[in-house]
């Protein structure tokens, strides 16, 4: 069996519908989306395993910003006087650091 090219993979497919002018509602049902186009309606069902992935790749949109805004934090509170670790957490840090040197993971 052969397979035909469909294009590339990385196409953004919600921008293309959100660009096309022929889409004119979206009408949302729990895991079921429907696409009104032209008089016809395309459903498409996503799965929770997909929708988990989609929030993962949300956050990892956003980890420069939140990383940023504990970084902020930190600041603040170190130059308040109010950062405080807890000396477990200092040594279940170099732990973990020394068992992924040991292993080779860094």
């Amino acid at each position: 069996m052969k397979i035909a090219d469909k294009g590339p993979v990385d196409i953004n497919l919600p921008q293309l519908v959100k660009d096309n002018q022929a889409v004119s509602s979206t009408r949302d049902r729990g895991d079921k989306k429907e696409v009104e186009r032209g008089g016809e309606t395309t459903k498409v069902s996503i799965s929770a395993e997909a929708r988990q992935l989609q929030r993962v790749a949300t956050l990892a949109e956003r980890a420069d910003e939140l990383r940023a805004q504990k970084l902020n934090q930190i600041k603040e509170q170190l130059e308040q006087g109010t950062y405080h670790v807890e000396a477990e957490d200092v040594a279940k840090g170099v732990v973990r650091s020394e068992i992924s040197r040991l292993l080779g993971n860094g």
